[in-house]
């Protein structure tokens, strides 16, 4: 993991582009509404922000 959990919810709060995976996209079962990176349609199974949002985001925080 890139990031701890903690970090990954606050820039993804942070984050305009924010796009929760559909079920079909995801690998989790989970069913529940947190905002997460790891949840988003456009965070990589590499942990990686395809739209590079992540770094800029994280550096503010």
């Amino acid at each position: 993991m890139r990031s701890s959990t903690e970090t990954y919810k606050e820039v993804a709060e942070r984050c305009s582009a924010f796009e929760k995976k559909r079920k079909s996209d995801s690998l989790s079962n989970a069913t529940d509404s947190e905002v997460s990176c790891l949840k988003c349609k456009h965070f990589s199974n590499e942990e990686y922000c395809m739209l590079d949002l992540y770094d800029p985001i994280v550096k503010n925080l």
